[in-house]
């Protein structure tokens, strides 16, 4: 079902001593509705979905994610010279696999609108949704960049936030996979025999620190530079959950924002005219503390939104 998009969620203050450059993203957000007009711009959309992580049993709530980020991203200062958009949501059911084809629709229907999607998840049973959109419109091979640390490869006879990479492998003829930031004590032998078997790149979190910047680049560069479109998919437990609490399945190591950061700056700066769309997944409010999750994703999110804007 999709939802139209809430005006309520965005509030901040107003600088009534500076109306014209002390503007914030609640004052210059647009509320764009399917069928999203030409209008080209960031595209945030909602996914409200719990389904994929309550069959992978994990723990449910990752479906208030989307709202409460908006929330979140209404005091943000305004330095953008493009357009920001926000979609509304598309709320899933107990029937994932139609909510995940929902969700496809409205990325394809963005795509040939010329906007850039970020989608706000729901668990990461999103990606299918987000990923078959993407391929839908574009029939082409699309290369996955994944922060993860679970390749989410699972194989299991219903879709779940733990199967959607597994998913695409195979639907597409072509499956070009990296995944950084996986743990070796989160992942067992047959998943990452799965994952040589499928030939997908990975990087390890303990290899996953600023000592090892340069060859992290080196092997983005090497899988990136022949590829014609990119997915950028953040599942939010590749953060340590000192720094990220609020997930569905916390990371006891993790990766740092910053690195998260800076690496993302070298995609965008690197590969952007091919980057086609992103999606953030598993920020669940419901185990956050004192916002701090809340306060660390969105703030990625005004990153991204910068780096689209440069």
């Amino acid at each position: 079902m999709y939802s139209k998009p809430n005006p309520q969620l965005w509030s901040g203050r107003v600088d009534e001593q500076d109306e014209k450059l002390g503007k914030q993203w609640h004052e210059k957000v647009e509320f764009l509705e399917y069928p999203y007009e030409k209008k080209s711009g960031v595209a945030l959309l909602g996914f409200e979905c719990d389904e994929g992580v309550k069959r992978n049993k994990g723990r449910v709530g990752a479906k208030d994610g989307s709202d409460e980020l908006k929330k979140a991203m209404g005091g943000f200062a305004w330095h953008l010279d493009s357009k920001l958009y926000d979609c509304g949501k598309v709320v899933a059911d107990e029937d994932l696999e139609k909510s995940q084809e929902e969700l496809a629709l409205h990325i394809s229907t963005l795509l040939k609108n010329n906007h850039f999607p970020i989608v706000l998840g729901g668990g990461h049973e999103v990606a299918f949704g987000s990923f078959m959109g993407a391929y839908n419109y574009l029939k082409d091979e699309i290369a996955i960049i994944n922060f993860d640390a679970h390749f989410d490869l699972r194989e299991a006879d219903e879709a779940t936030s733990g199967t959607p990479f597994a998913q695409i492998a195979s639907t597409c003829k072509e499956f070009s996979y990296m995944c950084l930031g996986v743990s070796k004590a989160a992942n067992t032998k047959a998943l990452f025999k799965k994952a040589d078997d499928l030939h997908v790149e990975y990087i390890l979190d303990t290899k996953m620190s600023y000592m090892y910047i340069e060859n992290i680049k080196l092997k983005l560069d090497n899988f990136l530079k022949s590829k014609k479109h990119i997915y950028i998919t953040i599942d939010t437990d590749v953060f340590p959950s000192c720094q990220v609490p609020a997930v569905s399945a916390m990371a006891s190591r993790g990766v740092e924002i910053s690195l998260v950061y800076d690496i993302l700056e070298y995609i965008f700066e690197n590969y952007k005219e091919k980057i086609k769309l992103l999606d953030i997944a598993e920020y669940n409010p419901k185990y956050d503390i004192n916002e701090i999750g809340k306060k660390a994703v969105s703030r990625l999110v005004f990153d991204i939104v910068e780096f689209l804007s440069h």
